[in-house]
Formats: C-alpha cells, sequence, structure tokens
C-alpha cells in the first residue's frame, strides 16, 4: 500500500550517529500513518549503550544551566506550533485542532524556564545536589538519577510524555521514549528541537514508537526493560501490570496508571462553577487523569437539577469553543449504550435524570451515587448530597482510583475537608478552575516528580568531619 506522505509520521528519533532503519512497520491510525522501524536486537542494544555513554556529557551541564537549556527549547517550541503542527498533532490524538491548541497551551506552560526553574526548586531547594555533594551538617548528601530513563507514554493526552521527558532530562537522565500511538507526533517533534539545541541533548534523547503489548515485540520489550536503569509508565492498570511483571527486580518503576478527578460543589458560593465544570469536563474529551467525571452537588435534589441545567447549558457552549475530537467507533458504541441504559433507567423510576440533546457530544447525569460509571465522552454525573460528610461517604468506594478533587463554593472549613480527602487517597485537592492544567512542581499521583526519579547519596569523613 502506499502511504501518502503528508498523512504519513516517522515515529522514531534517534541520536547522531545510530544505525540508520531499514525495514519499518506501519500503523494506520485513521487520519495519520505512523512509520516505525522493525524489532532489532542489535538496534536495542545500540541505543541503551549509546543513552548509557551520552549520561557522562549531560552530567557535565550544571542544573542551572540546564534549566535554562531545557526551558528555552519548550518557550521555542511553543511559538514554533503554527497550524500545520497544530493540525497534524490534532489530527494524530485525535483531538480537534481547537482543542489541541488548548491543551498545549495548557501543557506548555510548564515547560518554561521559571516553570522548570520553580519544579526543581521545589524539590531541591540548592539545586547543586544534582550536580555534585553539598555539605549538609557533617556530611554531604547528593542525588542522582539512573543511568537511562525508559518512559512508556499513554498517548491519550498529547503533551504528558514532553513533560515526563523533560522531568527525566531535569535530573540529568538519558531518555528513550516509547510514546503512545495518539501522542508520536509531538513527542517526535519537541525531540527534534530538543536534538537542534545542544549535542549533549542529542545524544541523550532517543524516541521510538512500537506496539506496545504485541507479540513480535515482547523480545524487544523484555530487553530494554532489562537494560533500562528505570521505568516511567503511564497506562491503563493492565498496561502497568504487564510491564511490572517482566521488568526485573533491580529495575525501579515509577508507575501512573488510570486516575479518576471528582468536584464538590456547593452552588450557592459558585456562581461560575457550571462553567468551570464545563471546562474541565470538555478539555482532553474527558481522557486526562485529571479529568473530571463526578460532581457531588451540595444540596436538596432541585438544587441539583438547577445546576445540571446550567452545566448543560455550559457544555454545550464548549461544544463550540472546545469541539470535540471524532469518537471512535468503540467510543461511540459504549456512549449510545450508556445512553440507552439510563434512558431505560429514567423511565423506570424517578431516579435518573439525562440531559443530552441529540446529535451532542455530551451528556449530564442525575442520579444516586450508586449508579456511577466513568464513562468518558464528554459524560458528567451529578450526585445530590447533604454535606460534606455525605461526599466522603461516596468517594470512599473510589479511592484506589483517587486523584484530583476540585473544590467550588465550598462553606467548610477546607482545611478539614482537605485532610479527610487525604485519607481517602486523593493527593491534589485545588479549586475547580485550576483542575485541567496542574503546576510544573504539582505531587503528581502523591510523589514529587523529580524526586521519584534521583536517589540519594551521602558521604561522610572520619571522626565526622566536615567533607566539604
Amino acid at each position: 500500500m502506499t502511504i501518502p506522505r503528508s498523512a504519513r509520521i516517522n515515529a522514531w528519533l534517534f541520536p547522531p550517529n545510530s544505525p540508520a532503519p531499514t525495514t519499518f512497520e506501519h500503523l494506520d491510525t485513521g487520519a495519520i500513518t505512523l512509520r516505525y522501524p522493525k524489532s532489532d536486537h542489535h538496534l536495542a542494544h545500540f541505543l541503551t549503550s549509546s543513552l548509557r555513554t551520552a549520561r557522562t556529557a549531560l552530567s557535565t551541564l550544571a542544573t542551572t544551566d540546564l534549566i535554562t537549556l531545557l526551558g528555552s527549547v519548550g518557550e521555542r517550541f511553543t511559538r514554533s506550533l503554527d497550524d500545520d503542527a497544530i493540525a497534524e498533532i490534532a489530527a494524530n490524538s485525535g483531538l480537534s485542532p481547537g482543542m489541541t491548541r488548548e491543551t498545549l497551551a495548557g501543557m506548555a506552560a510548564s515547560w518554561t524556564t521559571g516553570a522548570l526553574d520553580r519544579l526543581v526548586r521545589a524539590e531541591f531547594p540548592d539545586p547543586r545536589v544534582l550536580d555534585g555533594f553539598v555539605a549538609e551538617g557533617d556530611r554531604a548528601i547528593r542525588a542522582t538519577a539512573p543511568g537511562i530513563t525508559l518512559h512508556f507514554g499513554a498517548g491519550s493526552v498529547p503533551g504528558v510524555t514532553v513533560t515526563s521527558m523533560l522531568r527525566a532530562l531535569l535530573v540529568k537522565s538519558p531518555v528513550l521514549v516509547k510514546p503512545g500511538a495518539g501522542d508520536v507526533a509531538l513527542t517526535t517533534r519537541f525531540a527534534r528541537e530538543l536534538h537542534r539545541a545542544d549535542p549533549r541533548l542529542a545524544a541523550a534523547v532517543a524516541v521510538h514508537y512500537w506496539p506496545g503489548g504485541a507479540p513480535a515485540w515482547q523480545a524487544w520489550e523484555r530487553e530494554l526493560l532489562t537494560r533500562a536503569d528505570q521505568v516511567v509508565t503511564y497506562g491503563s492498570n493492565d498496561t502497568i501490570e504487564s510491564i511490572r511483571a517482566r521488568a526485573p527486580a533491580s529495575t525501579r518503576l515509577i508507575e501512573h496508571p488510570h486516575r479518576i478527578g471528582v468536584a464538590i460543589v456547593e452552588p450557592r458560593g459558585a456562581p461560575d462553577a457550571p462553567a468551570e465544570a464545563a471546562r474541565a469536563v470538555s478539555l482532553f474529551d474527558q481522557k486526562g487523569c485529571v479529568s473530571t467525571h463526578l460532581f457531588l452537588v451540595i444540596g436538596d435534589l432541585a438544587a441539583a437539577r438547577g445546576w445540571c441545567e446550567r452545566l448543560a447549558a455550559q457544555l454545550a457552549k464548549a461544544g463550540t469553543t472546545l469541539p470535540a475530537g471524532p469518537l471512535s467507533p468503540g467510543e461511540l458504541s459504549a456512549l449510545h449504550q450508556l445512553r440507552g441504559r439510563l434512558a431505560m433507567h429514567g423511565a423506570a423510576s424517578a431516579g435518573v435524570e439525562i440531559w443530552s440533546p441529540e446529535n451532542t457530544n455530551w451528556t449530564v447525569v442525575l442520579a444516586a451515587a450508586e449508579r456511577f460509571e466513568p464513562a468518558g465522552g464528554r459524560t458528567a454525573w451529578v450526585v445530590p448530597v447533604s454535606d460534606t460528610s455525605n461526599c466522603l461517604e461516596i468517594l470512599a468506594p473510589l479511592s484506589p482510583v483517587l486523584q484530583s478533587v476540585g473544590l467550588a463554593g465550598v462553606r467548610t472549613d477546607r482545611k478539614l475537608l482537605a485532610e479527610a480527602l487525604v485519607t481517602l487517597g486523593a493527593t491534589r485537592i485545588v479549586p475547580l478552575n485550576e483542575i485541567p492544567f496542574p503546576q510544573s512542581e504539582w505531587l503528581h499521583d502523591g510523589n514529587r516528580p523529580l524526586g521519584e526519579l534521583v536517589r540519594w547519596s551521602e558521604h561522610r569523613s572520619p571522626g565526622g568531619r566536615n567533607v566539604n
């Protein structure tokens, strides 16, 4: 089959002097076809050896200089995103061009020099600990990243893989990145900008898409999992469990599995909450780990119904300002089935109400908490609750997947509420309007995003003398 060049992406970028691939596979994702080298034992060996060697040169960069270098790449890359680039990234991700532009604007805010500097200093008040030993009382300490970080990207939201790659480079760990099929265009474009910026970065950055978990790639993945020092994985629980089962015990695993975002709203104190909620539901087409699926509205049924009507109006507006991308046949079928089930429940009892006009790409569901099922496709579930204690009871079963909680208009002592939410597993409790785009230094899934990439070492001199 002849693949139109305009619709094809080369889904790899290797360090300079890497052997040129000669045989390829292709993956048709709809509007875009991905072209990538076939599985090759010799290539896996070369890439990992080359990246490990690149660590020496990368480590010569002072952290303050590295922040400036990476931040300038992020800023320059963002400025370079013209309509053609946005169209390609949108076609690859399945998001609309308007949604893609909005998503990248929010993501890129954490790729600037200032944002990267805040991230580093939030975790390392003295960034020199990433360059060498620094005195701390009667010892000296330093933070060091392992030699190679292997990244498995999910591909559901463009930009997540770039952020993960930047974090590893900030702590001077060369990266081998496998983007998800929906995040290849952005990741390879950004990697090319890194290659152009500095030869030390070019030698330390490799991107290679392959169909994760495919039988023909099992040996390739096993070899990389063995050769990498640490593995960062974004993806479904099945993906993470598969990697966990195959990685050696000596390989550090950093996992970011499926998560659910929720919100607690007290309408009387939050007139802007419907618009903020619509944005939280619409951004990323509800595919992000921070995406909000469930809204607990404090008040009686009538108050919750009125809030649903206002939310529905805002979701209708968002359909114009943040157009949804096309749903896959599977996603479309699941959404139709959900709407059908809900319509049946609504007809059979007064316990379910639905706002989903014909030919719309959003749904608002007012129902009891036990009916909640995260569905995606811009589906907002609204549950009326009596108070924040009732909220905690409802959220308890979601504890294993709870991450971000947005608050709007809540008059209860927020500190006490936050303490209670933490016991349920929430790791990010913020105003509802801040839900979609965390700050660069956010505690990702309850961990410090740079801290989880490094190991600490100490050096003590005989007799407890200051080693510096």
